[in-house]
C-alpha cells in the first residue's frame, strides 16, 4: 500500500496543531510498514488530503478521474473560525459552504473526535466520518530532568510555572490566562506559542489586554523544543474556548503534567475531571484548582496513561482500517 499524504500548506502550519497532525500522520503509517509520499504527481493507491486548499482540490479531482479514493482529515471546524480570525462572524458561513463543496470530492473523512463528526455529518451528506486521534509521540513528549533544568535556568523560573501552549489568539483563552495570572501573582505562566499575522486577526482590545499583561505573565513565541517547556513547567493550563481534539493536552500528559482545561463538550469520553484533570469554567475555578494542583498535596490524577491511549502505533493501526475501508 502506498499512500500520498498530501499538505497543502506545509510551511505555513509547521508551527500549528495541522501541521504536528499532518506529521504525526505521517510518522504514524511509516511505523506500520505503510509507503508514503507527500508528493501528489507521484503514483498512489489513496490520496490523504491534510487540507482544503484550492490546490488540494484540484489534486482530489485528479485523483478521482484516476480512480484513486480520498481520505480529507479535518481539523479545522466551522464553530471554530470566530474567534480565529479578522471578520469571522463573516467568514463562517463561507466556510461551511466551502467544505460541503469540496466533500463531494472526497470518500471518507477523518476527523480527530467524535465532536467534531457530530459537527460536521450534516455537511458530509452520504460520506462515513471515521474518528482517529492526532495521536502523540511519545518518544518525543517524555520527561527529562536535563531538560527542564535547562529550561527554567533559561527562564529564569524560580517559583511555580503554569503552562499555556497554541496560537496566541483569542479562541485559545488568552483573556483567561491573563486574568488567572494577575489573581496568583506568586506563580509564573507562561504561553509557548506564536501570534498569527495581524491581518489575519487584530482587536485594539486583544492587543491592549497582552500588553498590559501582569509581570508574571511570559510569552515565548513559537518554540521549535516545546518538550523542554512541558518538561520545565510544574501544571499544564488549556483554557480554549473550542477544541477539535487538543494535542497540546496529549503532549502534556505524555511528559507527566497535571492538566487542568476548560469543561467543554469535545472533551467527554477520554478527560475525566478528577481522574485525569482537573476543569472549570471561569477564572475563580481556575485559580482554585491551580492553587489545588500546586499545593503540597495534589491530588493523584493519571494523566500518562491518558497519553498511552493516543499513541503513534494505535494511529497508524486506525489509519490501516480506513485506508483499507476506502481500498475495499
Amino acid at each position: 500500500m502506498k499512500i500520498c499524504s498530501y499538505l497543502e500548506i506545509r510551511g505555513l502550519v509547521d508551527q500549528s496543531g495541522i501541521g504536528s497532525a499532518a506529521r504525526n500522520v505521517v510518522a504514524a503509517l511509516r511505523a506500520r510498514g505503510i509507503e508514503v509520499t507527500a508528493d501528489p504527481t507521484e503514483d498512489y493507491e489513496l490520496l490523504h488530503l491534510q487540507w482544503i486548499g484550492p490546490k488540494s482540490l484540484y489534486y482530489a479531482q485528479r485523483a478521482r478521474k484516476r480512480n484513486r479514493p480520498v481520505v480529507l482529515s479535518v481539523y479545522s471546524l466551522p464553530e471554530h473560525i470566530r474567534g480565529a480570525f479578522h471578520c469571522s462572524p463573516l467568514l463562517s458561513p463561507s466556510y461551511r459552504q466551502y467544505l460541503r463543496a469540496f466533500f463531494h470530492f472526497v470518500d471518507l473523512l477523518v476527523v480527530p473526535s467524535s465532536m467534531a463528526a457530530e459537527c460536521l455529518a450534516p455537511l458530509a451528506g452520504a460520506r462515513p466520518i471515521r474518528v482517529v486521534s492526532s495521536g502523540v509521540d511519545l518518544d518525543r513528549f517524555r520527561y527529562s530532568q536535563g531538560k527542564r533544568d535547562n529550561f527554567r535556568r533559561a527562564y529564569g523560573l524560580n517559583r511555580p510555572a503554569v503552562l499555556a501552549v497554541g496560537q496566541v489568539i483569542p479562541l485559545k483563552g488568552v483573556e483567561t490566562f491573563l486574568e488567572v495570572a494577575r489573581a496568583l501573582p506568586e506563580v509564573c505562566f507562561l504561553w509557548v506559542g506564536p501570534r498569527p499575522s495581524r491581518l489575519l486577526f487584530f482587536s485594539p482590545r486583544f492587543e491592549r489586554l497582552i500588553r498590559q499583561r501582569s509581570p508574571n505573565v511570559y510569552f515565548t513565541g513559537y518554540l521549535a523544543d516545546v518538550e523542554s517547556a512541558y518538561c520545565g513547567c510544574d501544571l499544564f493550563f488549556h483554557p480554549s474556548h473550542g477544541e477539535s481534539l487538543g494535542m497540546a493536552i496529549l503532549e502534556a500528559a505524555a511528559v507527566g503534567l497535571p492538566l487542568l482545561v476548560r469543561r467543554l463538550a469535545v472533551y467527554e469520553g477520554w478527560l475525566h475531571e478528577g481522574v485525569n484533570c482537573l476543569m472549570g469554567e471561569d477564572p475563580a475555578e481556575f485559580e482554585s484548582a491551580i492553587g489545588t494542583l500546586l499545593s503540597g498535596s495534589p491530588p493523584c490524577l493519571a494523566r500518562k496513561q491518558l497519553a498511552c491511549q493516543h499513541v503513534l502505533p494505535r494511529v497508524g493501526e486506525a489509519l490501516a482500517a480506513v485506508y483499507r475501508e476506502v481500498l475495499g
